[in-house]
């Protein structure tokens, strides 16, 4: 492959960020890592009876205190509750409040099935060539061990 490609991949990978970023408007101080966390805490909560900080950590493959941030400004937004858990009360479970499972539904289930329908008949395979090579890259650059460094910056 010539590097006019990986160029290419690059300006691709800007535009999705933009795509994050031109979702309808968000309620103010939230962001779309919000509702990202948001989705992820739904889904976590449709297998799981009860939820944790580390299982939405995980589940987003990101670190524990980056999780605790992002769900304490949830909390502050209304949109998720901690309570402790019974069982052991150094646990904190987490679930999503009437307003979270809102924000949810339209960000969510409305918005993004609505881009899903923009998209028409869109080739399943091509789409999941795209999130694959996504990740790959991904995991690739996140592994900092063999990358080229800036001399002097050594």
């Amino acid at each position: 492959m010539e590097l006019i490609y990986m160029k290419k991949f690059l300006d691709a990978c800007h535009q999705a960020k933009r795509i994050t970023e031109l979702m309808p408007k968000l309620p103010e101080r939230m962001t779309p890592r919000h509702i990202h966390v948001i989705d992820a805490l739904f889904q976590l909560e449709q297998k799981e009876d009860s939820v944790k900080v580390s299982d939405v950590s995980g589940f987003l493959g990101v670190t524990r205190p980056s999780i605790t941030k992002l769900l304490n400004e949830l909390e502050s937004l209304g949109a998720v509750e901690k309570i402790p858990d019974e069982a052991d009360r150094r646990v904190t479970l987490i679930r999503l409040t009437e307003k979270g499972k809102k924000y949810y539904n339209f960000y969510v289930e409305e918005y993004q099935g609505w881009l899903l329908k923009q998209l028409g008949e869109a080739d399943t395979e091509e789409f999941m060539t795209t999130v694959n090579t996504i990740a790959r890259v991904y995991k690739i650059v996140s592994d900092q061990k063999t990358a080229p460094v800036f001399p002097g910056e050594e």
